[in-house]
């Protein structure tokens, strides 16, 4: 594993910061103190992403991409969040959406909804998954027969009819096409049970409820989705029937050091930002700096940096190859790296002292930000018993150390 950065890495990591300095940065505390979330929404920035080469990096030419590998689209993804998170999440779910109905899709699903999404400056994925009374259960899974999602596809002739709700969605009033994930079975247990529908968000029966208002990441939108008798044709049936929650293990290796890096960009932001407070911040006769206790605190905030982001790249290059993939890398780099996060907020709060709770100088906002990923992409208590679960079903005669074998059973964090 060779963790020098390639000459396109590079490029894009230039790219990506040019974006955020120039574009992201200079609007992201406005957009942050909007009181309405629709408000906090700027299409300005996705169409300057779009200007950029930044919003279908990931994809193919043909749907106007530059085929960007994961461990780019990491890269590019720490350097936007620490401008502003919320337009970081935006780009990372419209991406492993899009890659996943790239990588599964029918020859028909690409040319249809990936070209139109290409076509479209503002095009944006969003996937339908969480709903009110399952969350966390439909993450883990709960295994009882019918626990989980309950938003229903009935099959009819020619396809099938969605009913249900969904929210908490990202990017649910913004996108164009939306990934839908429904039980085709009631009683079954869910890994068997559940199936991907691609539906346009103009579709009859589709509509938008309220958009949620959030602590932090306020310029991505999260909103609820209503499907109220929704016809779906088989032909944008996503994979085959039942198989939606494997197929998002397989397919979406990279959708949890996706939002891992998100988490990063704000954990740098923390450390650059207080790095130079306590270079101009004079008490005790002395810049702050100096003092032992406050660089202790800042040693650590460097580490959580450099450690969480050597366990994100480990599990994006990991991501290139399914065969030798291990699972655990699906689940711990967002464990990792949202901990460490959130405990560089912390520090920085006390390193700016009363100044860091002021929200003219931008310290309470990463606090917020980061306080979102103890529970996005999947609440990190679930996450550890994710990871026991792989534990509990290892081979005992595996050295853990090795591996857990690629075949694991595993399930992807929407």
């Amino acid at each position: 594993m060779d963790f020098t950065l390639t000459e396109q890495m590079v490029t894009w990591r230039k790219i990506a910061r040019e974006f955020a300095d120039d574009v992201v940065r200079p609007v992201a505390a406005q957009l942050d103190a909007e009181p309405d979330p629709r408000d906090a929404w700027s299409w300005d920035l996705v169409e300057a992403a779009e200007a950029a080469g930044l919003r279908q990096a990931p994809l193919p030419e043909r749907f106007g991409g530059s085929d960007t590998d994961y461990v780019t689209n990491t890269i590019i993804l720490e350097e936007i969040a620490a401008a502003d998170l919320g337009t970081a999440v935006v780009l990372a779910q419209h991406w492993k959406f899009a890659q996943m109905l790239n990588e599964l899709g029918t020859p028909h699903q690409r040319e249809k909804y990936l070209a139109r999404n290409a076509a479209n400056p503002r095009g944006l994925f969003a996937a339908s998954f969480t709903e009110p009374t399952a969350g966390s259960d439909n993450i883990l899974p709960f295994r009882k027969p019918g626990a989980g999602m309950q938003t229903f596809a009935a099959k009819v002739d020619g396809g099938y009819v969605l009913n249900g709700m969904k929210h908490y969605i990202s990017n649910a009033n913004r996108a164009d096409t939306v990934l839908c994930f429904a039980r085709t079975d009631r009683e079954g247990p869910l890994t068997e049970s559940v199936t991907a529908f691609v539906v346009p968000t103009d579709a009859q029966g589709l509509r938008i409820g309220k958009v949620h208002d959030k602590a932090g990441e306020r310029s991505a939108n999260n909103a609820e989705i209503f499907y109220e008798d929704v016809f779906v044709p088989d032909e944008d049936v996503l994979g085959e029937p039942g198989t939606a929650l494997r197929s998002v293990g397989r397919l979406l290796r990279a959708s949890n050091a996706y939002a891992a890096s998100c988490a990063l960009g704000i954990a740098r932001e923390c450390f650059d930002r207080t790095v130079r407070w306590c270079r101009e911040r004079v008490q005790g006769g002395v810049p702050i700096i100096e003092h032992q206790a406050v660089g202790s605190y800042l040693a650590d905030m460097y580490l959580n940096v450099d450690v969480s982001r050597t366990y994100i790249w480990r599990a994006a290059w990991q991501a290139r190859t399914p065969e030798t993939f291990d699972p655990v890398l699906a689940v711990a780099p967002k464990l990792v790296t949202s901990e460490r996060t959130f405990d560089s907020a912390r520090r920085a709060m006390e390193l700016w002292g009363g100044a860091g709770v002021m929200r003219e100088n931008g310290i309470e906002k990463l606090l917020r930000d980061a306080a979102i990923w103890l529970h996005s992409d999947g609440t990190n208590i679930i996450l550890r018993e994710r990871m026991a679960n792989l534990l509990r079903t290892a081979d005992p005669e595996t050295n853990p150390w090795d591996g857990v074998p690629a075949e694991a059973p595993m399930i992807g964090i929407i």
